[in-house]
């Protein structure tokens, strides 16, 4: 139970009755405030702030229960009121709820059951206020507003993407690897109508093609070999919401058949029911293949034009390098919260080589740089330069093929080492983070013998 006060508003011409509630009430963390009629009680529910429910009797002179509670609902739009009368009836009860009531007890009562009913109400308005909150801070941490752009070619794609955010159409981001498009897909579940409901994103290549339907599409106990219970799958789960199934183009062309079964139908059959289970879903789906590819090799046609409604094309960070001065401040600013670093910036020689630099992994790639040399620095240190970045970076090295080489794989095996230790060892959110496939991570692995 939290520590503050639910505030009531108790209503009832017996004031014997009055102040035995409002004991009861206080002995159970409530703040009360008492009101012996009706006139009173408009006047203090006008004068305080915060009040959460009112409890009012039905039966009262010159203004009865009936009138006060619709006046009270006009004046605090959403307020709780339970009604309460010694002349309880099913049909006094059902005028109650008509009329704004959300539930009705009569007397005498028992006292538990007052405070069941209390405490109930106010669990579901705490979730409710946590679930704003939440919704308020998620819009904070990805809306588009949190995305880090300056440039022409990213208005066109936020112009694009906000459009989309206010239609159901599927919508298809294409962009390499790190461009940030699952932060572009949360914006636009959170620019929408569908903002308060589930987020459920998916990398369908990090999941082994024989578990990637039953994750999708849900199971029954027993359906298979290890279903040891009910599973309702990512479809059912983002009911309501959104589902991102990214790197879309590693789902295994079987699969692609079902998926869009379900998408034309808007219904799934999860594994061992015999019924089907209708959807209220919108879907956003990403790759890092170009739309040619995805159209020649990665899916099938039909598939791809049901996803392809609206597309989206991320671009890469070396064709919007305006933005690369914006993003580095914002990573500083970032890890030095996260480590209790100091620095103010990059060297004029630092600077000028990450911004001629070409970013393969792109953001992704620029963020995990910054954070490696933020979390080594000296805590004297306040400049970031260009020694920092050698230690960091090996393109800096001459350019014969050889020695570019070697400069791949050493940041190859340095973004691997990084993705791990952001994700404390676990394979498959590195994974995840990196936009490859599980098998190809354990092969990766293996040949730069990273543990």
């Amino acid at each position: 139970m939290t520590n503050e006060k639910f505030k009531v508003l108790a209503v009832d011409d017996d004031k014997e009755f009055l102040e035995a509630v409002k004991e009861l009430l206080e002995r159970n963390n409530y703040e009360v405030i008492t009101a012996y009629s009706g006139k009173e009680a408009l006047e203090k529910a006008a004068e305080e702030s915060g009040l959460r429910l009112v409890l009012l009797d039905l039966v009262m002179p010159l203004m009865d229960g009936f009138t006060l509670l619709e006046k009270l609902v006009d004046l605090i739009p959403g307020i709780t009121v339970i009604m309460v009368t010694g002349q309880g009836t099913v049909q006094t009860a059902v005028e109650a709820i008509k009329r704004g009531a959300k539930d009705f007890i009569t007397k005498p009562f028992d006292k538990d059951v007052l405070i069941n009913k209390l405490n109930m109400i106010r669990k579901s308005a705490e979730l409710e206020s946590k679930v704003s909150t939440l919704s308020v801070l998620l819009s904070e941490k990805y809306g588009f507003d949190n995305i880090i752009s300056g440039s022409k070619l990213m208005k066109t794609v936020f112009e694009r993407a906000s459009a989309a955010a206010h239609s159901n159409a599927p919508v298809f981001i294409v962009g390499e690897t790190g461009t940030g498009k699952e932060l572009l897909a949360k914006a636009i579940h959170l620019s929408g109508d569908r903002a308060g409901k589930p987020f459920m994103g998916v990398n369908c290549g990090a999941i082994p093609k024989d578990l990637l339907e039953s994750e999708l599409f849900g199971y029954r106990k027993g359906a298979f070999t290890g279903a040891v219970r009910d599973h309702e799958g990512l479809f059912v789960a983002a009911d309501k919401g959104t589902i991102f199934l990214d790197e879309i183009g590693e789902m295994p062309k079987e699969l692609q058949v079902r998926l869009l079964r379900v998408l034309e139908e808007y219904k799934v059959r999860p594994l061992g029911y015999t019924q089907e289970v209708t959807l209220d879903v919108r879907v956003i789906a990403a790759s890092n293949h170009s739309i040619e590819d995805l159209k020649k090799t990665y899916l099938r046609e039909d598939l791809f034009f049901r996803l392809a409604v609206i597309v989206i094309e991320l671009p890469p960070l070396r064709e919007r390098k305006g933005d690369i001065p914006l993003l580095i401040d914002h990573f500083i600013n970032r890890f030095n919260n996260k480590y209790s670093k100091k620095v103010k910036g990059l060297s004029e020689g630092a600077f000028s080589s990450l911004y001629n630099y070409h970013f393969p992994g792109n953001i992704r790639e620029l963020e995990n740089l910054i954070e490696g040399i933020i979390a080594v620095m000296p805590a004297g240190k306040n400049t970031i330069t260009e020694k920092e970045l050698k230690e960091h970076l090996l393109w800096q090295q001459p350019r014969g093929s050889e020695h570019q080489l070697l400069a791949l794989d050493r940041l190859e095996k340095f973004a691997l080492e990084q993705a791990l230790r952001e994700c404390k060892g676990n394979k498959s959110k590195a994974a995840d983070i990196l936009g490859i496939s599980r098998d190809t991570l354990y092969r990766k692995l293996k040949q730069y013998g990273v543990e």
